[in-house]
This record gives structure tokens, sequence and C-alpha cells, in this order.
């Protein structure tokens, strides 16, 4: 009997703090939705991320009643069903330059956050999710990065998520002046927002002011590289979650495969049936509302674990330094566009 409660009692504590959390988690995603209606200005992301953030630097009281929201659920839920917006009709829409440019930048933000974290002025593991999100996969892929390594949630995904949202408010505010000011068409203007900024919210946002072409041009150019991402999620997996196991001496094809998130392989099951035509254009619009959503949701939990005293001991100088880099490449894609 004595046994029997002993082994009851914890289940039923954890089955109360998973409820508490989850009530928890949604009345904030609600409380956050509103904000973004009622200053729809503002990005959700925004509002996902600060309501968050304030919920969870509260008392300590409330920080040992509620150590976590559950938002790996839905976080895992909106990678999967985002594999149902892949179209190969959109390789052809940015064409083999887009591609190109996606490659290049990929490549240079990685090789800038290196060199960074070789002179030490940021950790390795924080210029890798610096380098996930930046070139392009967004906040959604620092979270599932954070997702399968421990020692990359807290401060180090709070830092990511802080410069690509900074990045994503600068564009946003920028953009529409510049392509102006230069005279960029929808061609130029679509790709200039899908290709540096990095969020997809803030990147079609941002298109859309130019015209309707050219957010088609920008969702374009997100949905390839959301398509793409898991394979930068799986080079960062593999670099800083399998030292011990390359030690070992266990192969590299083992390691990539136990370093597979389960997403991955329901992202890759998804997006093998969109490209067969398992939905139609209403079915992925459907989806698409569901995959927002459920992001959405997971960025409050993402911002619920953020602690702005530890922010405030360590420095805000990883958001200034990842912010100038976004701003480098933008840069580099801006004169690209322009000649």
């Amino acid at each position: 009997m004595y046994a029997t409660r002993a082994t009851t009692e914890p289940i039923s504590a954890r089955a109360g703090n998973l409820l508490a959390s989850t009530l928890v988690l949604i009345l904030l995603a609600g409380l956050a939705k509103l904000a973004w209606v009622l200053a729809p200005v503002v990005p959700g992301a925004v509002f996902a991320l600060g309501f968050g953030m304030l919920a969870g630097s509260g008392s300590a009281g409330v920080r040992r009643s509620i150590p976590a929201l559950p938002y790996r659920l839905p976080l895992t839920v909106g990678l999967i069903l985002m594999g149902a917006q892949l179209d190969l009709n959109l390789l052809h829409v940015i064409g083999w330059s887009g591609l190109g440019a996606i490659a290049a930048l990929w490549v240079g933000v990685a090789l800038v956050f290196h060199l960074l974290a070789r002179v030490g002025w940021i950790t390795p593991r924080l210029a890798g999710l610096m380098t996930l999100g930046l070139i392009g996969c967004g906040v959604s892929a620092v979270a599932a990065a954070a997702q399968q390594d421990r020692k990359a949630a807290g401060a180090p995904s709070t830092y990511a998520t802080l410069a690509i949202l900074v990045s994503g408010a600068v564009g946003l505010l920028v953009y529409p002046l510049v392509g102006r000011a230069l005279g960029f068409n929808a061609q130029q203007f679509g790709a200039l927002s899908g290709l540096t900024i990095a969020n997809s919210a803030e990147a079609v946002a941002t298109a859309a002011i130019h015209s309707d072409r050219a957010l088609g041009i920008a969702a374009g150019f997100k949905l390839v590289v959301n398509s793409l991402q898991g394979l930068p999620i799986l080079f960062y997996l593999w670099l800083h979650t399998r030292s011990h196991e390359r030690a070992a001496g266990i192969s590299v094809p083992r390691q990539l495969l136990a370093g597979v998130p389960y997403f991955v392989w329901g992202f890759a099951a998804v997006a093998a049936a969109s490209a067969l035509g398992a939905f139609t254009p209403g079915e992925r619009a459907q989806l698409g509302s569901i995959t927002r959503l459920a992001f959405f949701v997971a960025l409050v939990g993402v911002g619920f674990q953020t602690r702005l005293d530890v922010i405030r001991r360590i420095g805000f100088r990883p958001v200034l330094l990842g912010t100038l880099v976004w701003a480098a490449a933008a840069g580099a894609a801006l004169l690209w566009l322009a000649n």
C-alpha cells in the first residue's frame, strides 16, 4: 500500500503541474494574440515572446511552481506541418540565382559567426544558434535546436531569438524606405525581404508593403529556406551534442541518424506528400494557419524560459553582434539585387 502511494503521488503531482503549465501557456498565448489584434503593426512574434518573458521573469515562487511551459508539442506540430507548404514550382519562381543567393548567405553568415566564436566574442554554441536563426530559418529553428540541446536553453537561445526579432523589426521599418529610394521592383524587393529577414511572418509582412507580387516572391524564398532548414539544424546538433560519441569512435552516419529529431522525419513525410499533390490549395492554407498558430504558442513557451535578470547580468552585446552580422548580410544582398 505504501509503495503504491509513493509511486502514484509523484505521477499525480506531475500531471497537476502539466495541467497548470498548459493552462498558463494557453492564457499567455491568448493575451499575446489579443495584443497583436489590437496593435497589428507590431509583429506577432514580439508579443508572443514578450508575454512569455514577462511571465517567466516574475517572482521566484512562480518560477518554482511552474519552471517551464509545455511548448515542445506545438513546436513539433508546427515544424512537421510546415512540410505541407512545399511546392516544387517555387524553385522556378526564385530561379537558380535565388538558390545561389541562399547558399551564399548561409556560408557567409556561418563563416562570420565562426570567426566571432574563434576570437572569443561569443561562445561556439551561441554562434551556432545565431547562424541557424539569421540564415533565414528564424526563431523556429533556434527553438527546435534548443529542444534537442539542453545547454542551448536559457540565455543562448534567448540571445539568438532577440537578435532575430530585432533584425526583423529593423527590416520591417527600413526596407520599404530603401526599396523606394532604389526603385526596387517586386522581384527585387520580394527577394530582399524573403532572403534576409529571418522570420517568415516579418518577411512576408515587409514584402506585402510593396505589392502582392513581392509578397509571393518573399514567400517563395521563405518556403525554400524552411524546407531545407533540417540540414543546418542537424549540422548544429552534430557539432554541439555528439562530441562524446565522436570521442568514442562512433561513425558519422550513426551520429547523424541519432541526432535527427522526430520532427525532421515528420516534416520530410509531409513534404513528400505535398510534392505528390496530397493537399489542395485550401488544405494547404488551413495547415499553414495551424502552423503559424503552433509557432506562435511555442514562442510564448520559449520566452517563458527567459530570465531577464540573467540577461541584464550577462549583457546585451551578443544581441548587438548578431544584429550587426545580419545588417552586413542584408547589405551584401542589397548590393547583389541592385546590380
